[in-house]
């Protein structure tokens, strides 16, 4: 297992998945070509807040989506998922004090299930990093 470092947060990666920043991005990915995380990074000094959250997640929340609440790591906030065409999806908005992440996973339909364990792991070890 290796760790994966942004300015803001880290991640532990799991042997079998591969990591990279590309376009804004960072990109976790299993090697195996199931699925892949997407890490998008908003730090602010003046704080985050609740409503910067559902105002990111609006779509879904006017979409009636059914959210859970979860608190990975160091972070918090809410969680859904969904299918859309022959794509599973979750996303997470999370939030620290100063730091507001969005983190989409998806993969076909049917598959949801290979990487479950592996995604909890990795988003159990969220932690941020001190500014």
């Amino acid at each position: 297992m290796q760790k994966y470092k942004t300015e803001y947060w880290s991640v532990n990666v799991p042997t079998l998945w591969g990591a990279e920043h590309a376009d804004g991005s960072d990109i976790l990915y299993d090697k195996a070509g199931v699925g892949e995380l997407v890490f998008s990074t908003i730090f602010q000094t003046d704080g985050i807040t609740d409503e910067q959250l559902e105002e990111l997640a609006s779509e879904h929340i006017d979409a009636d989506a059914v959210f859970e609440d979860v608190n990975p790591g160091d972070f918090s906030g809410f969680a859904v998922s969904y299918l859309k065409g022959e794509e599973y999806w979750s996303e997470w908005f999370l939030r620290t004090d100063n730091c507001l992440l969005f983190i989409s996973y998806n993969c076909d339909e049917g598959n949801e299930e290979v990487d479950e364990d592996v995604v909890e792991s990795i988003l159990e070890s969220l932690e941020e990093v001190s500014k």
